[in-house]
């Protein structure tokens, strides 16, 4: 066979190569152009879509913290839109956290229960976020006479509410008469404080009237 094909012979064999491979050679070129464009729209979509829960998120941010009991129905609305269109969006889990907290102003615990059980949901236990969700939701569990289960979320805490998971620990045992269970989480909860430079200052209060309180229950009995 020549080492090289004439015009002709190479017009043939570009020919076969098509015929064989063409189509499907341009099939992908189409899908791997298609995909980059695909991919470069999802992102600016998805960009976009974060702005518009940002901005609904400020706005109702706004109005739940107002005095007025319209604007904050007003507030409830668009965060329940936010969480109904965007609920994907670290900003919805900020409005359920919100919406949470009003109820346990309004003593409504279910509700706030709900709330943040829905956030944990989006988050996921071991996240930051889904930390702190955890922690408001130990204490509403408690509050709803639920010791046993807000215990369990507590037993748990690490990270950067180690703090604040030792501390509602002591809040659930004092509060529940226990006393000597609270002195041991409270001392917990100082111990990281002061290990991390800040002051125990509240801590360093409760510890303190309860240590009193256990000297005098022991020398009663």
């Amino acid at each position: 066979m020549a080492e090289h094909l004439d015009d002709d012979e190479q017009v043939e064999a570009l020919k076969r190569w098509w015929d064989e491979n063409g189509r499907s050679t341009l099939a992908t070129v189409v899908l791997a152009i298609a995909g980059t464009v695909g991919w470069q729209q999802y992102q600016d979509w998805g960009a976009s879509q974060a702005a518009v829960a940002s901005d609904l998120w400020e706005d109702a941010r706004v109005l739940l913290n107002a005095d007025n009991p319209a604007a904050v129905a007003e507030g409830e609305a668009l965060a329940a839109a936010l969480k109904s269109d965007h609920a994907g969006s670290v900003y919805a889990q900020f409005a359920a956290l919100k919406l949470a907290a009003l109820a346990v102003t309004e003593d409504e615990l279910e509700t706030a229960e709900n709330e943040l059980r829905w956030a944990l949901s989006k988050t996921g236990s071991q996240s930051e976020l889904g930390r702190l969700v955890q922690l408001r939701l130990a204490r509403v569990l408690a509050a709803r006479g639920d010791e046993t289960a807000a215990l369990a979320i507590l037993e748990q805490g690490d990270g950067g509410y180690a703090v604040a998971y030792a501390t509602a620990r002591g809040d659930i045992h004092m509060a529940a008469g226990r006393d000597a269970e609270a002195l041991d989480a409270y001392r917990s909860a100082r111990d990281m404080t002061l290990a991390l430079g800040n002051p125990a200052g509240l801590l360093e209060a409760k510890i303190t009237s309860l240590e009193s309180r256990v000297a005098a229950e022991e020398t009663s009995s």
